[in-house]
């Protein structure tokens, strides 16, 4: 009798902890669907956007175009107005907390990077505010017009979504083929050079925003070419911002960042 109690018992217990970790499991599925929903209604508009006639407004001041000197001030590499940029401009629109648009070409990383208030809310908030475990890729929340280092943080998701395509550049083969990230502002477009792909420390000396003066700035970038997984070779001189992509490892402390040069 007390044998038949007992297992009662344990199979009560196994049965309640089955039910409450597949509806938690269920519950974390049908949030990723939504956030992946969400995505693939943005790139929907992009398509739309891409393939319409489209008048640019005049372009808006950008939170992210910092001041720099004359002689090391970044052009735009491509013209304007430029798909981009028009996505960005309609994305603003609708969620003001839009600083940058972010792409790899002929990759699927293709997303909108939110500017808030903390490091904490895009983490696991879509775009539109809605939690959600997919996140945002999202700006330090302290970078400003003057920022010369500009950290975007974002997911190592499964499927290549969000940074998750990110570790593919632990292969120097597939950097070769994705030389360069591009980034739209409200009233400029950059083709950025990466010239470092490393693992770091999570809160260490690759995530410094504040340099005292060029040679500072240039200190970092030499650094940070010298501890890149490999060597690469991209022109460094006058270097005037430098962008950092950053995503978990799955190691507690350690963080993979592919950094470029923005100009």
């Amino acid at each position: 009798m007390k044998k038949s109690k007992g297992f009662r018992c344990f199979y009560i217990l196994v049965l309640t902890t089955f039910i409450i970790f597949g509806t938690a499991l269920v519950i974390r599925l049908a949030e990723l669907q939504c956030g992946n929903e969400f995505y693939e209604q943005i790139e929907e508009t992009d398509k739309l956007l891409s393939t319409a006639s489209v008048i640019h407004s005049p372009p808006m001041t950008s939170p992210v175009r910092p001041a720099v000197p004359k002689d090391q001030e970044c052009e735009p590499i491509l013209p304007i107005p430029h798909e981009l940029s028009l996505r960005l401009s309609h994305f603003v629109d609708e969620y003001s907390d839009a600083a940058i648009w972010l792409q790899i070409p002929d990759t699927p990383l293709d997303y909108p990077v939110m500017l808030g208030t903390d490091n904490q809310f895009y983490l696991n908030h879509l775009p539109n505010g809605n939690k959600n475990a997919l996140g945002s890729l999202f700006l330090d929340y302290r970078t400003n017009e003057d920022s010369v280092h500009l950290i975007v943080y974002g997911h190592n998701g499964s499927g290549g979504k969000m940074f998750g395509l990110l570790k593919q550049y632990e292969s120097q083969d597939y950097f070769l083929g994705h030389k360069t990230l591009t980034v739209a502002t409200s009233d400029a477009v950059y083709v950025c050079p990466i010239f470092s792909v490393r693992r770091v420390e999570a809160g260490g000396n690759a995530y410094r925003l504040e340099f005292e003066d060029n040679n500072s700035l240039t200190d970092y970038i030499n650094q940070a070419v010298a501890e890149s997984l490999y060597p690469i070779d991209v022109e460094l001189e006058n270097a005037a911002r430098v962008l950092t992509l950053s995503t978990c490892t799955g190691w507690r402390n350690q963080r993979f960042i592919v950094q470029a040069i923005m100009r």
